[in-house]
Parts: structure tokens; sequence; C-alpha cells
């Protein structure tokens, strides 16, 4: 089916700028005003697969952050200087909250060891859970080293000297799978995306149910507009966890390039908007040409309802939404 509105380039632009890269975090930590004391290790479990750059929080008061540290390739994390005292603990993912509990901290030498419950467990905390790490592979610490150098240099946007790190530790352990995968974001970031699916390809080759791996590389295809591959790719992700809602929208976009799969389209449509509200607005296209109007218009209306008023794309909605209603 092709597409008839131009707003659908923009859709899938923003849907994969919003893309699930993952940036594992390096073992350093950062102090946010806190107090000195003692270094503080632990480790984050997670009962299924979690996509994001990961952090790991220490709050004060419930309220301002006193320690704050990335998570490494294998759930560990670091602070570099905690007091003793009471804390709430949260991680979060690109800003959102997944897990957050108390915690005591008592003195030297303690180690936290923080459990993130399946979604849809008597943990209310809990948001979207996953696997921190999906190998049992230990990375030398050689690699180790190279991968926290990249890490340091991706997060001040230095994503050439983050490529050639990531690159090291690769050469320095062709198995770490996760450290392709940084490869490939990196490599995202400069625009070789040829490039990046190679390396999302190598993780997965690597590690076959690298679930990061696969929904890295169905937006990739996405954005490469090889549309039927990035299907495939986003139905093997959804089979290891079908709570990825972005790849129901990438699987639903690969399904309406092709005429006979609208109906299927749409359920995955319906799925996604609960993350996506701008799938409403491809939804609404394939109503439209299926000579659905009235549905078409009925998607428009709860993209708007749901959607905020300094939205960019409001104004075009509500013109398309007018055309409909004639």
């Amino acid at each position: 089916m092709k597409t008839g509105f131009t707003m659908l380039m923009i859709l899938l632009l923003a849907v994969v700028a919003g893309a699930q890269w993952q940036e594992n975090g390096s073992q350093d930590s950062r102090q946010i005003g806190a107090e000195r004391g003692f270094a503080l290790r632990g480790h984050v479990y997670f009962e299924n697969v979690f996509l994001g750059f990961l952090t790991v929080e220490l709050l004060a008061n419930g309220r301002s952050i006193a320690q704050s540290a990335s998570l490494a390739p294998d759930g560990s994390f670091e602070f570099n200087s905690v007091a003793p005292g009471a804390y709430e603990l949260q991680v979060t993912a690109a800003g959102d909250v997944v897990h957050r509990e108390r915690v005591i901290v008592g003195g030297p030498n303690q180690f936290l060891t923080v459990t993130v419950p399946r979604k849809g467990s008597a943990d209310r905390s809990a948001g979207p859970t996953v696997s921190i790490r999906q190998l049992h592979h230990k990375v030398p610490p050689e690699a180790q080293k190279e991968y926290g150098k990249g890490r340091a240099a991706a997060k001040k946007g230095d994503h050439q000297t983050a490529l050639e790190h990531f690159q090291k530790a690769v050469e320095i352990d062709p198995e770490f799978a996760d450290g392709f995968i940084d490869v490939g974001v990196t490599k995202v970031s400069l625009g070789e995306l040829e490039q990046a699916a190679e390396q999302f390809q190598k993780a997965i080759d690597l590690v076959p149910d690298h679930t990061l791996g696969i929904a890295n590389l169905s937006i990739v295809l996405c954005r490469l507009k090889r549309y039927d591959e990035a299907g495939q790719a986003a139905r093997q992700a959804l089979r290891l966890d079908p709570s990825l809602l972005k790849m129901r929208y990438i699987l639903a976009l690969s399904l309406a390039m092709k005429q006979g799969h609208e109906a299927e389209a749409l359920e995955n449509l319906e799925r996604a908007a609960a993350e996506i509200p701008k799938a409403r607005l491809l939804a609404a296209d394939i109503l439209t040409h299926t000579g659905r109007p009235d549905d078409a218009a009925r998607q428009l209306e709860q993209y708007l309802r749901a959607s905020p008023e300094q939205d960019a794309d409001r104004r075009s909605v509500k013109e398309w939404l007018a055309q409909l209603r004639r």
C-alpha cells in the first residue's frame, strides 16, 4: 500500500529517532553534590530484557539525587562516595523510572543487590523489564576499559572517539556482543546506517536471541527502507519480548507497504499506540486508503486528544481530519 500523506515520513523519522538504542553503562559513576563517604557497589538483575541506557540513582529525602551511576553491561554499578543513611534507589531509562526501592547504607564493603521484577508482577514500582545481560560471556578487563572510554566519549557527544574505543573493545574481545551493539549505535549517530546494520548482525550472530540487537537491526533496516527485512526482524524481536511496542509499529509499517495485510497492520498499530501515539496516524492512513474514512477520523481524533498543544504535527492532523469530515 502506498501512502499519500507526507506526514507518514515525518512519523517514521520521529519514531525511529526515539529508537531503542542501548548505550550500555560504563563502570564510572559521578557524584552529584553528595557528601564524602565510601564506595558502594552493587548489581541490578532484571527478570526480562530491557532496552535503553540505564542509570542507577540514590535519592536523599526521596527527592534530590545524591549519587548517580551508569549501569555496566553485566548489570554492575558503583557509587564513588556515599554517606551512611537511608536512601531511595531508583533505576531509570532515558529519564523514566523503571524501578524504585528503599535501601539502607550501613558502611564500607556493603554490596547492594537489586532485582527488578517482571512487568505486571506484584511490585507496582516495576516498569518494563528485561535481562540486563543476555550472555554469560566474561569481558576481558582490557576490552572493558576501552568500552568504558567509548561510553565516556559517547556521553560527551564525541561519536568518532567513541567509535574508536568501541572498535578496540571488540578487537580485543571478538565475542563481546554488547560491544558490537555500541559500535552499531555509534555508526547510527555518524549516519552510517548500512555499517550499523552489519554491527547489529554481528551481535545477533554471537547471541541469536539478543533482543536488543534484533530490535536495533529492525529499526535501522526500517530507516534504510528495507521494510520486508525490518518486519521480519520486528517479528523475531516480538517473539522474544511481546512487550516491545516500537517493534509492533515497525512491523505494521512493513505490512502497510504491501496489499492484503491491512488487518494485521491495524492490530499492531492499535497496540503500539499506547507507547507511540503517532501510530494512530499510520492507522488513519491505512483506513483512508481502504475506504473507511469515519474510522480514520476517529484515529485522528484520538491522536489529537493524546498529543500536547505544542505538538508540531497538530495543525496538519487537524487539516487532514477536516478533509475526512467533508
